[in-house]
């Protein structure tokens, strides 16, 4: 492909994400008063917001009635939403679902039943892997996570549940990123002596 070529392929690229960024920061805007465009949310985020949960809370009918409780907490709380882009709106939709499940788990106290569930239901298959021993033990590593504060829980399963960059999950938390990266570091250091080396190398 032509140099000149190359450079107008990458400015198309990056023209049509800058129309989607302004598409769905209108979406943002619009959802505060038009039921529609916070369906068109709903369907954006659903999914990942359960599958947070899910990570969360180890249980998927619980996640379900959660993420759904987040959504419900979403629809009242939209027209008064202080955002203006679809950045705002997922950093105040992740920091609801943290605060949901938390209040879960404070609620019920259902640690120990939740632990126990994950154990059977949770533990990634194996079949076909060539070293099993490569897998990370699952149900310890659910003890140890359980084990957290749970603004600690929330960042372990941002950072390495659902991948978040740490600036990310700084605005998610409303923390520095400096601070957010020592806290991890001293999580990872109370993992790992629990664990010996669950996440080696991920810093």
């Amino acid at each position: 492909m032509a140099p000149r070529a190359i450079i107008s392929a990458t400015m198309v690229g990056a023209m049509a994400k800058l129309v989607q960024r302004s598409e769905d920061n209108d979406l943002v805007l619009r959802a505060k008063t038009q039921a529609e465009a916070l369906g068109r949310l709903y369907e954006m985020y659903y999914e990942r917001i359960f599958r947070f949960c899910v990570h969360r809370l180890f249980n998927k009918e619980i996640a379900e009635d959660v993420t759904s409780a987040v959504f419900l907490q979403v629809a009242h709380g939209i027209r008064g939403f202080k955002g203006r882009s679809e950045q705002d709106f997922r950093n105040w939709l992740y920091a609801i679902a943290a605060n949901q499940a938390n209040a879960y788990i404070r609620r019920t106290s259902r640690r120990k039943k939740l632990l126990a569930e994950a154990a059977g239901s949770t533990r990634p298959a194996t079949a076909g892997s060539a070293d099993i021993s490569s897998e990370p033990d699952w149900p310890r590593l659910y003890a140890a996570i359980l084990k957290l504060k749970p603004q600690h829980q929330t960042i372990v399963t941002l950072r390495f549940f659902e991948n978040f960059s740490y600036e990310q999950i700084s605005q998610i938390l409303d923390v520095k990123e400096a601070t957010l990266r020592v806290t991890l570091h001293r999580i990872l250091n109370q993992l790992r002596n629990q664990l010996q080396t669950v996440f080696d190398g991920e810093i």
